[in-house]
């Protein structure tokens, strides 16, 4: 056998896990089976701020019950690679106040595009590392290492930005596979049931929705500070993060320019019941010059960003934006987002286009148990992101990190409808999800507000600072159809067994592409990666 071969299967019988014991994992496959008990809880849990705390999950959520193994018991399961495939961690210590596992993590996939005669695959391997005291502090770490060949829009995606999406910089060898490495990190203190403070580098995702207009998990991993306070029907959260700005030119002694951020977002439930929950968004990104470092100002965690900005010449790029989610009844919830990156709204009612009208909106649906059938989910989501929004000056004070955006991956300029509805039976867990995109595309090097790492201030000026409207330049369409179909092997690993095939369309005035993509897959539950762009 050869050494591919005794890795697939050593690791397939060591499995992974997906439980961070401390941090709940933002990975949409799990949290669709907690999704119910958060649209159905009525105590005030804080959706919008994601990952999660376990401590607050296990407060709504039956977690024991939820991911117990379904398996029945025999020989087999009672043996120690049974025990291990099927219902436990690789290792696992819990013992004098301190819970530890140790797990390897894995994601091989092969795929076959219809229209192509090359072959795709994904091989992830890697290793998680977990522990917390007494259910106060915590800490992980992980890191996996990928080499990978994409379809062909992917690709092309790649070798123009330099980075896998969600993932790390890549290195080519000869035969176009793409090898990257991307590794995660944090130690946690929950001092009380009002504060919680976690150091790491890692992700977050700010939102109810599956994209989030004001902080996703799109972009690779960074380092931050998050505190969370929380009190009676109120969280705050602050946010401290620092970004790479990769549009630079590496220094040899200090490597890519950084870039920081302050982000602070405060959520209150509304109502007996709290049904309803809004949110109130800022963040500020600036870069450090020669007469620049860190901005002091920004430190403090209960200042209003704008005022402070202005105080200091306007210099930096600030988003202000609200996040809204209104319970129908325990089945149904409706969310949405309204991002404002620039607003005059005598120019807004003027309806002229003007270039400073950088907005983004949001809404979107949840149905848990449809028809009163247990484990159906339906949710729909509209997005739109007006030309020029989240650029600034310099593609350092650009809201994006790591040659991607912090937000959504189509940019700016467009409107988007993604829809899924999925079941799960048992182990079995199927999904089918329609993705249908509208977009205006830069042209000729004409900045139209489509790419985000663009500065304004090379904004299209043939018409002056007027007739800016939704879809200019290169009117393009995509839509996708993406149905998977997994069994689910150990609940507690979220370790699957997966199939699925993706249709895609992309057409515009100068460019067809359609494909077809078959796939198979045996992996762990890693982060969420967005392809669909």
């Amino acid at each position: 056998m050869n050494k591919f071969s005794l890795l697939l299967i050593a690791e397939v019988f060591a499995v992974s896990t997906y439980a961070q014991e401390s941090l709940f994992p933002m990975n949409r496959d799990v949290n669709t089976r907690i999704e119910s008990f958060i649209n159905s809880d009525t105590t005030g849990f804080h959706s919008s701020v994601k990952p999660y705390l376990y401590t607050d999950v296990r407060k709504i959520v039956p977690v024991d019950s939820v991911f117990s193994p379904i398996v029945g018991e025999g020989k087999f399961t009672k043996t120690w690679v049974g025990r291990k495939l099927l219902k436990e961690h690789l290792l696992f210590v819990n013992e004098d106040d301190i819970v530890l596992s140790v797990d390897p993590v894995f994601n091989l996939q092969f795929g076959k595009e219809k229209e192509s005669i090359s072959n795709y695959f994904v091989n992830t391997r890697g290793v998680l590392v977990q522990a917390n005291v007494k259910d106060k502090f915590y800490f992980y770490t992980g890191f996996h290492e990928n080499q990978a060949r994409y379809v062909s829009y992917i690709d092309s995606s790649v070798r123009a930005t330099n980075v896998v999406p969600g993932q790390g910089i890549v290195k080519y060898n000869p035969e176009k596979v793409f090898d990257f490495s991307q590794s995660i990190g944090g130690i946690g203190y929950i001092l009380n049931k009002h504060f919680d403070f976690l150091l790491a580098h890692d992700k977050n995702f700010i939102g109810d929705g599956y994209r989030s207009l004001l902080l996703s998990d799109n972009s690779y991993s960074y380092p931050f500070l998050r505190i969370n306070m929380t009190f009676w029907k109120f969280r705050y959260t602050a946010i401290y993060a620092v970004y790479r700005d990769l549009q630079s030119v590496p220094d040899p002694n200090i490597g890519y320019l950084k870039k920081y951020s302050t982000t602070h977002n405060l959520d209150l439930n509304i109502g007996k019941k709290n049904k309803l929950t809004v949110s109130i968004f800022e963040t500020v990104m600036w870069a450090p010059s020669a007469s620049r470092g860190y901005e002091l100002a920004y430190l403090n965690p209960v200042l209003f960003i704008r005022p402070v900005e202005n105080s200091l010449g306007s210099p930096d790029n600030v988003l202000l934006a609200s996040n809204i989610k209104w319970k129908i009844n325990r089945s149904n919830t409706l969310y949405g987002q309204v991002m404002l990156d620039e607003l005059l709204l005598d120019e807004v009612r003027s309806g002229k286009g003007w270039w400073g009208n950088k907005q983004g909106f949001q809404l979107g649906i949840k149905s848990s148990n449809l028809f009163r059938v247990k484990n159906l989910n339906v949710q729909s989501e509209f997005n739109l992101v007006r030309p020029y929004t989240y650029q600034h000056r310099t593609s350092a004070q650009s809201y994006t990190h790591y040659n991607q955006s912090l937000t959504h991956p189509l940019g700016a300029n467009f409107a988007e409808s993604v829809s899924f509805i999925n079941y799960r039976y048992k182990n079995l867990f199927a999904e089918v999800k329609v993705q249908i995109a509208k977009m205006g595309q830069d042209t000729a090097d004409v900045n139209l507000g489509n790419n985000i790492f663009d500065s304004y201030e090379t904004r299209d000026m043939r018409d002056g600072e007027y007739g800016h409207y939704m879809f200019d330049g290169l009117e393009s369409n995509l839509k996708t159809v993406d149905l998977r179909v997994n069994y689910l092997i150990n609940p507690k690993t979220n370790f699957v067994v997966e199939a699925g095939i993706i249709m895609r369309n992309f057409d515009n005035a100068q460019y067809r592409n359609q494909s077809t993509f078959y796939y198979f897959g045996i992996r762990t539950s890693l982060e969420n990666y967005y392809f669909d762009f």
